[in-house]
């Protein structure tokens, strides 16, 4: 990871910003050779850390009737100044894991392309952010097994109000 000569962030890290703070979320996980469908809803944090060089999202699905196994995630941002591309490394409570990188936002799309390991398999990983407004998104999650790109999670995200 590289960063400005007088140690903080290098400025395209702040592009992530967006991500920062509390967000609410509704979607669905689509049924899948991983799992069947459910519908999620769930609470995401934001934060920069490490003197802001890396983001960390934190996603937490809230047990409900139709999903009495929530799910939670890390995700690790960062930024590769040699390649010019956005980093990720993300871990779920499943022991699924992934490593992705983007080129960063094209107008309002964020796309973070890899790999995802889970239950003994590794497969493409997409995962996709459409900024809406300065206080909603959406995202889409989408892996290949090898007959195309299809739909595994997708939500709604909204800002938290502020305490």
């Amino acid at each position: 990871m590289d960063n400005d000569t007088d140690g903080t962030p290098v400025s395209r890290l702040r592009e992530l910003d967006f991500f920062l703070g509390r967000w609410s979320a509704t979607g669905e996980f689509h049924a899948t050779p991983f799992g069947a469908r459910k519908p999620v809803e769930m609470r995401i944090t934001g934060t920069s850390e490490d003197r802001g060089m890396w983001t960390v999202i934190r996603t937490e699905e809230l047990a409900t009737d139709a999903n009495s196994a929530p799910l939670t995630a890390r995700y690790l941002w960062g930024y590769d100044a040699v390649a010019d591309e956005f980093v990720a490394e993300w871990f779920d409570s499943n022991g699924g894991r992934a490593t992705q990188r983007s080129s960063g936002w094209d107008g309002e799309s964020l796309v973070f392309l890899g790999t995802m390991t889970v239950g003994g398999f590794t497969v493409p990983l997409r995962d996709s952010f459409k900024r809406k407004s300065p206080s909603e998104y959406s995202h889409f999650g989408e892996t290949d097994l090898g007959e195309g790109w299809i739909t595994v999670d997708d939500e709604a995200v909204v800002r938290a109000p502020e305490k």
